[in-house]
């Protein structure tokens, strides 16, 4: 998804490799799970050699793709090998995706990649339900605190019932979406990725912190990080 620095703004209020069968030790890597110097999710070896880093948005449909594609043959061919972290980032593009962000955080880090892949799983629903919203409730996302809002907007899409779904209850999910130090770990990656990275679309990459141009999709990511040394 293609965006400018102007909207960026505005939001912050098949090519098939073969490898040998993974051992025990290579499967653990795909479980792990930490937090970066950015607050970002790491999964797997954190002291791999090769860091990759997506910076995604939860209402870009291309994100939602990304997940779909690449999960399964990034985890058994990659991070399972422990040459290779990845790592999800936010770059929020509007606050229906700050409110999907500040859910996927919800349970901490154990929680975070099955929570992030439900929500892109789901996505094409629960943007159906949002956009369908009526023009009075509409009306009333933007009044009330940040959390209010937030807890609105999750409520207009049905992520609240969403995550229910995967074990959360109100209470716990007023509380996610009211986590201010949660939020701004979230803005403070948007702000590095177009800032200071120059990111200009989602899905973006980068490898050692420098992106990758003209890669946007699992097609063009897979050899670049097939001719990475092990």
């Amino acid at each position: 998804m293609k965006f400018g620095s102007a909207f960026i703004a505005s939001a912050l209020v098949t090519t098939t490799v073969m490898f040998a069968p993974a051992t025990a030790q290579e499967t653990a890597q795909a479980t792990r799970v930490t937090h970066s110097a950015m607050s970002g999710h790491v999964m797997g070896n954190p002291l791999a050699t090769h860091k990759l880093v997506e910076y995604m948005s939860y209402t870009c449909s291309h994100c939602a793709a990304f997940e779909k594609e690449s999960h399964g043959p990034l985890t058994a061919n990659f991070i399972n090998k422990g040459h290779i972290s990845f790592e999800v980032r936010n770059l929020v593009l509007n606050p229906i995706d700050l409110t999907a962000a500040m859910l996927a955080r919800c349970g901490g880090r154990t929680k975070f990649f099955g929570n992030h892949r439900a929500i892109l799983s789901q996505q094409p629903e629960w943007l159906a339900t949002f956009q369908a919203t009526s023009p009075e409730v509409m009306k009333t996302l933007n009044e009330g605190t940040v959390p209010q809002r937030l807890k609105k907007i999750a409520k207009a899409a049905g992520l609240d019932t969403l995550m229910e779904k995967r074990g959360f209850n109100p209470t716990q999910i007023t509380a996610c979406l009211s986590d201010k130090n949660e939020q701004d770990k979230i803005l403070a990656m948007t702000k590095y990725a177009a800032e200071t990275l120059k990111l200009t679309g989602t899905p973006s990459f980068t490898l050692a912190d420098k992106p990758l141009e003209h890669v946007h999709n699992w097609t063009a990511l897979q050899p670049k990080i097939t001719a990475l040394p092990q």
